[in-house]
């Protein structure tokens, strides 16, 4: 989730470093340049993804800005913890770190699900009127059929009839 954690450095450093950092992890770790090295073609691929997905977001303004700020608030969350605490102020702030990249990836699902859950209703509530809209279309088609219109208005003008001839 910490594309810092993933390149392995701090959260300080600047876009030359993370391009240099790249290209060594992605020599070190592309599968068609590791083919004969012993280790296994898809793990290397998954942590050759990994290493993509971190660069990716770290060479977007935006996400990279948002990825140091979450950082930022794990690191102060890691020295409040060691006042409170005490302890290896490192380790503290790596798990403060952890803890909040955890939660803001967990909030992105919740926030996913619940869009999806959203648009699932919205195409069900429209299904449902498709289908009434439908189903009034056959009703009177049906309707008209089988003559039910006419008997209706005949009986209707054969009362009308029958009360002229009584006056």
């Amino acid at each position: 989730l910490n594309p810092f954690y993933v390149l392995d450095f701090s959260h300080e450093a600047g876009p030359e470093d993370i391009a240099r950092r790249d290209k060594a992890l992605s020599l070190l770790l592309h599968p068609y340049k590791n083919r004969n090295s012993g280790l296994d073609a898809e793990m290397l691929q998954l942590a050759f993804d990994e290493v993509l997905k971190a660069k990716a977001k770290l060479q977007d303004e935006d996400k990279a800005n948002h990825v140091k700020q979450l950082v930022e608030a794990g690191m102060k969350q890691g020295e409040e913890d060691h006042a409170v605490q005490g302890g290896d102020l490192k380790d503290l702030q790596d798990k403060a770190v952890q803890k909040v990249f955890a939660t803001a990836e967990y909030n992105r699902r919740q926030m996913e699900e619940r869009t999806r859950n959203q648009e699932k209703r919205e195409r069900e509530q429209e299904k449902e009127g498709m289908d009434k809209l439908k189903n009034e279309r056959d009703f009177n088609v049906n309707w008209k059929q089988e003559n039910r219109v006419e008997k209706r208005i005949g009986n209707w003008r054969d009362f009308a009839k029958k009360k002229k001839k009584k006056k």
